[in-house]
């Protein structure tokens, strides 16, 4: 009893999910693309990449010690010096802020010339010291450490927008793979019967022929037919085939391991009424807010913004370099014939003469943001003119999905009444086959017309969909 009642609620969760335990759907197979294809693997890791690429970036900002050593041992001058500091770059101004220590040992008394040691104080002793360096003209808006933040931020977006398609695309190829799969079964299906009815009817014709009640004539006619049949049969299998395969890259098991179907899985059937399926679809939602959303576009528009900061980057090297550098020094020990502490202010002057290099890079930078924009303006018309194309489209597939049925309904009627007929005696055998053919395309156009429906919603809905 406790056994049978165990059965009887796992029968009652089936009956109210609806679904077939174990069966193959659309939505299965989605789901396990998105979980385990390795296309979307990649653009995670792709993204993931970016991201890091982000922090590196930043890693121009990072604070760092940094010492330096030197002797001059010429003449009479025997100078050592030596600075440690802790430096921290700024984003403003391509600036950066440091304080640290200096020792300067100078055992022959003379004081060591600037020019010599490449230091702001020259006088023997241990200082400690803050200081400050910036761009006053050049790089005083964008240098290349800023720019190379900025660009690597707008390559994360991409990253991250690029991830966001290939969700859409693998799971709109996923459902489209499984569809064909089924589709590539039913025609599979229809040729077998056609088959069938042919070997069938041959052997009804060999019996009659023994008798002397038909002509050998026609048994050769009919094994001609069902030899044509077959090879429309062996044709219909190699597509079911590659349909098995091609499904197998989206149907993944929990190691991500492609799953090759069978015929003999259960599987979710074309909905009975296609109609439900257009209902359900957005067909009146504003394109330009689309555009706005959608990652595709929005790459555009960062590549675009990506070429404006190599752009202003280009534009730096037209300008002439002011750096400015102020330290303030402050001896460790007192001593009564020196000063306490020192200010030092230096500037660095640098303007260029011949412009090829300023010219040349911002010509190019300019280039290649036209062709950036130019690049986003024909996307956003394709994009528009593809969702337009397609609403258009999805009302004239349904209506041939309609009339393929009836098409497929009357070959029916035909065959029924020719087979009857030439049963009976009065049919003619060319007329049967042809009958028999007609109704085999006639329900092979039913399922293609369903499978082009059903790439179509496929499409659209992948196509106004913004990922999120």
């Amino acid at each position: 009893m406790k056994g049978r009642a165990m059965n009887n609620i796992f029968l009652l969760l089936i009956m109210v999910s609806g679904t077939t335990y174990g069966a193959i759907s659309p939505t299965i197979v989605k789901e396990s693309a998105l979980k385990y294809h390795p296309t979307v693997l990649a653009a995670l890791e792709r993204m993931r990449a970016e991201e890091e690429a982000v922090r590196g970036a930043r890693g121009a900002f990072d604070t760092k010690v940094v010492s330096s050593y030197k002797r001059q041992t010429k003449h009479d001058y025997n100078t050592t010096l030596s600075r440690t500091q802790l430096e921290k770059p700024l984003r403003l101004a391509n600036s950066k802020i440091y304080a640290g220590a200096e020792q300067i040992s100078n055992p022959s008394g003379f004081l060591a010339p600037i020019y010599h040691t490449g230091n702001p104080t020259t006088q023997t002793g241990n200082y400690t010291l803050v200081g400050l360096q910036l761009s006053l003209w050049k790089n005083l808006s964008l240098d290349p450490s800023r720019a190379a933040l900025q660009n690597a931020k707008y390559d994360a977006k991409i990253a991250k927008a690029e991830k966001r398609l290939t969700v859409l695309d693998i799971g709109r190829l996923g459902q489209l793979g499984y569809w064909e799969w089924v589709t590539a079964q039913k025609v599979k299906n229809a040729y077998e019967e056609l088959v069938k009815n042919g070997e069938t009817r041959n052997e009804y014709l060999m019996a009659r022929q023994k008798k002397g009640d038909v002509a050998q004539i026609l048994v050769t006619e009919n094994e001609q037919y069902v030899a044509s049949r077959k090879g429309s049969l062996q044709a219909a299998k190699e597509r079911l085939l590659r349909a098995e395969y091609a499904l197998s890259l989206f149907y993944r098991d929990d190691s991500g391991e492609p799953i090759i179907p069978s015929v003999t899985d259960n599987f979710e059937d074309y909905p009975i009424d296609l109609a439900v399926l257009l209902e359900k679809l957005d067909l009146n939602s504003n394109i330009d807010e689309l555009i706005k959303k959608r990652p595709d576009m929005k790459n555009l528009a960062f590549t675009v913004d990506k070429t404006e900061v190599d752009l202003e980057l280009a534009k730096q090297d037209l300008r002439p370099q002011v750096d400015l550098t102020t330290e303030y020094f402050q001896r460790t020990v007192e001593h009564p014939n020196m000063p306490r502490d020192y200010l030092m202010v230096m500037a660095q002057v640098s303007i260029p003469i011949e412009r090829n290099l300023g010219n040349g890079n911002i010509a190019a930078a300019r280039a290649r943001q036209m062709v950036a924009k130019r690049e986003m303006s024909y996307g956003q018309q394709t994009y528009k003119y593809e969702i337009m194309a397609l609403r258009q489209s999805l009302h004239l597939q349904l209506e041939q999905v309609v009339q393929s049925k009836i098409e497929f309904a009357k070959s029916k009627e035909l065959v029924t009444s020719e087979a009857y007929k030439f049963k009976t005696g009065g049919g003619n055998l060319f007329l049967v086959n042809l009958r028999e053919e007609a109704q085999a395309r006639a329900e092979a156009s039913f399922h293609e017309a369903r499978l082009a429906f059903m790439n179509t919603v496929l499409s659209y809905q992948a196509l106004v969909s913004t990922g999120d």
